[in-house]
């Protein structure tokens, strides 16, 4: 693997002049790396103002990667000449193998690479893209951020659409990797790297089906860092598309259900949901269990919160007598007495401390969840240091949703810069955390 996310010297087989061209895209990415890139076009003898060799037997120089983007049937001897140059893995980005029925020919070109002891991504894929090597393998023009989640992907399209998702809303990675139809290169091989990768802390991975379960299961057993996946392919028209995108066979959804949970894989049902649990994994803490603590300054979001982590297999915890005894004597006479606790609507920030003061170091409850609406003595701000402070302080895991639009965004940012998880409406924020509890 690390040829392909930390190579030294890359060949662009199919490097193009024109513009709009899968092989210029790729060329031009990789151009901004600091490895040395050589274009391959026996038509051409500049490509963006370096020298184009009509052959990757031509280049005198050692060459650890090969990405590929000829046409389908030129793929078999392209790779062939990869193999006798030494290369020691190849990227096929080429489409037209087996996700529209060429099995032979794809059969072809692995024959050919592992009679040459090389690995291959692909084909049929986007490509790579390591932010910490500033290496962009890939047809996608723009370089994420540098994180800690790994992005797996079962489709390059799809995997578009994630970066420029992650990028305008500051989600960094470690690795995108695009697997296209897994002839060599599997997405066990890759959860298997990732695992051991020291910038990764938490592998994301879109799935439409695996061609090794049994192995995926293993792997996914051992390694200690989470797993987050979302199927695709869960209904039988879904799984129809599937066959036809990347030429596998989906499974029963109940079947990768019950693997999933085996090997303790996070199994969720979006990509919101993909990267908020992955975000939340890689930097917080996360509840051992279901039992949630509610606060909140709005009766309102108390009721919508109750009923969505009852909707969820959340449970709200009851409240001990001595809790209730002590919130009474920093609560208003009429506050809740009980879960959700409501602080009602004229809560201060000190409100918000108080009551955090008197939970902060029991046990009761595996995890807050800390509502706030803008009202005019709220001061959004300054709760959400207090949060901070509190989520410093304590083991406890600790979620909030702070509700609005302009009058919480500085306080949004408070939270975030300081890796506290806010939800934007508490149905959504259910959701996401019963999907950290196995």
């Amino acid at each position: 693997m690390k040829e392909i996310f930390n190579p030294k010297s890359i060949a662009v087989i199919g490097a193009s002049r024109y513009k709009g061209k899968v092989g210029h895209d790729v060329f031009k990415n990789l151009l901004k790396s600091k490895k040395k890139v050589f274009p391959v076009n026996p038509n051409a003898n500049k490509i963006l103002g370096k020298k184009a060799y009509a052959s990757v037997l031509d280049i005198k120089e050692k060459i650890d990667l090969a990405v590929i983007a000829v046409p389908a049937d030129i793929v078999p001897n392209v790779v062939k000449e990869c193999g006798e140059k030494g290369v020691k893995a190849v990227i096929i980005i080429s489409s037209g193998f087996s996700e529209i029925g060429n099995k032979d020919l794809e059969n072809k070109v692995i024959v050919i690479a592992k009679a040459h002891n090389m690995k291959v991504l692909g084909p049929n894929c986007l490509g790579v893209i390591n932010p910490y090597q500033k290496l962009n393998a890939s047809f996608f023009n723009k370089m994420p951020l540098k994180g800690d989640i790994a992005f797996i992907s079962q489709s390059g399209a799809l995997g578009v659409a994630v970066l420029d998702w992650a990028i305008q809303n500051k989600v960094g990675f470690s690795s995108f990797v695009s697997v296209g139809n897994c002839a060599d290169i599997k997405i066990p091989d890759l959860v298997e790297y990732f695992g051991e990768d020291k910038k990764t802390k938490a592998i994301c991975i879109y799935l439409e089906s695996l061609k090794n379960g049994k192995r995926f299961m293993e792997i996914a057993k051992k390694i200690k860092k989470p797993i987050i996946v979302l199927k695709g392919g869960l209904t039988e028209k879904g799984q129809k598309a599937a066959t036809t995108h990347t030429a596998a066979l989906a499974s029963s959804a109940e079947i990768y259900k019950g693997a999933f949970k085996q090997s303790g894989v996070l199994q969720v049902d979006n990509l919101h949901q993909l990267f908020e649990v992955a975000r939340h994994y890689a930097c917080c803490k996360i509840p051992t269990n279901k039992r949630g603590l509610i606060i909140t300054n709005a009766g309102g979001v108390g009721v919508l919160a109750s009923d969505a982590f009852e909707k969820n297999g959340l449970e709200i915890v009851e409240l001990p007598e001595k809790i209730i005894k002590n919130l009474n004597k920093v609560l208003p006479k009429h506050w809740s007495h009980s879960n959700p606790i409501d602080i009602i609507g004229d809560a201060t920030p000190k409100r918000y401390k108080d009551v955090l003061k008197i939970i902060e170091k029991e046990r009761f409850y595996d995890f807050v969840f800390i509502a706030l609406t803008p009202q005019t003595m709220t001061n959004p701000e300054e709760v959400a240091r207090i949060v901070v402070r509190f989520n410093k302080k304590t083991k406890i895991p600790c979620f909030t949703c702070f509700m609005g639009g302009d009058a919480v965004r500085k306080a949004k940012k408070i939270l975030k810069e300081n890796k506290i998880l806010n939800f934007k409406e508490p149905g959504y924020g259910a959701e996401v955390i019963a999907k950290m509890i196995i």
